[in-house]
């Protein structure tokens, strides 16, 4: 058997070598138990089924220049340890095995194409195929669960119209009023001017886009006029709060 059917891997620093074996992958019994922490190989060996198993003698020194023969397992025997051990390793070296080792394997070539027709009909490769689908829909359905409120935000943003006073973002946001306010002050957005009741839009929020001003003029009852200064929510901004403050976390 030449050295050239054996591909190594490393689980961390734990070699994997692999051995093709009549077009099939084949795995060494004492690298698959060292990962799983399972100190006898010999013992492991007895809980697999005989056609779950092989034994090769180190003609090319593959298993190191002391050892006369070594076991090697197929993908049903490789499950078979995987799916039995209670070493929190397993699951880590499972979703390895399915994600990054089988695929690469493919990939070479060096194992044949996987025949669809035939896979349907051979446990070991159904076991491991429903193994890689279980774990990428488990990894996207997480995915999906990061990203839902960043949807969200940008579905709120889609209905508004310019900028928006505080009042009114805070309905955008599906807030109250009070804890947007109480938001903006403590998270450096805006200020309440000395003197006065007026709230202020800190200049590097301005100069960032996501909030501004807007001035109105305003005559009293004696004639005179007064000049309001009024923070206005950005779009810009208002997606950031959106993602920053989403509206589970901001009921009151």
């Amino acid at each position: 058997m030449p050295n050239s059917n054996l591909i190594p891997f490393s689980f961390g620093d734990q070699p994997v070598r692999v051995i093709d074996q009549n077009g099939d992958p084949w795995f060494m019994l004492a690298d698959v138990c060292a990962v799983l922490g399972m100190g006898n190989p010999s013992q492991a060996a007895t809980r697999l089924d005989d056609d779950e198993k092989d034994t090769l003698t180190n003609d090319e020194g593959i298993a190191g220049p002391q050892v006369q023969a070594f076991t090697i397992i197929n993908e049903s025997g490789l499950w078979s340890l995987v799916l039995t051990s209670r070493k929190p390793e397993a699951k880590a070296f499972k979703k390895w095995i399915t994600s990054e080792v089988i695929p690469a394997i493919r990939k070479t070539g060096s194992f044949g194409v996987v025949d669809p027709m035939a896979a349907l009909n051979d446990p070991a490769a159904m076991r491991g195929i429903l193994l890689s689908y279980t774990e990428k829909v488990l990894e996207l359905q997480g995915e999906v669960e990061e990203m839902r409120p960043q949807v969200q935000a940008l579905e709120r943003i889609a209905i508004s119209d310019g900028s928006l006073c505080v009042t009114d973002a805070a309905k955008t946001l599906q807030v109250q009023p009070k804890a947007l306010f109480a938001f903006l002050r403590s998270h450096g957005w805006i200020y309440t001017r000395a003197g006065s009741n007026e709230s202020i839009a800190y200049q590097i929020q301005l100069q960032r886009g996501l909030l501004e001003h807007k001035t109105t003029v305003v005559s009293r009852s004696d004639g005179s006029e007064k000049t309001i200064t009024q923070v206005r929510v950005t779009p810009k901004g208002l997606i950031r709060l959106a993602k920053e403050f989403p509206p589970i976390a901001m009921a009151a």
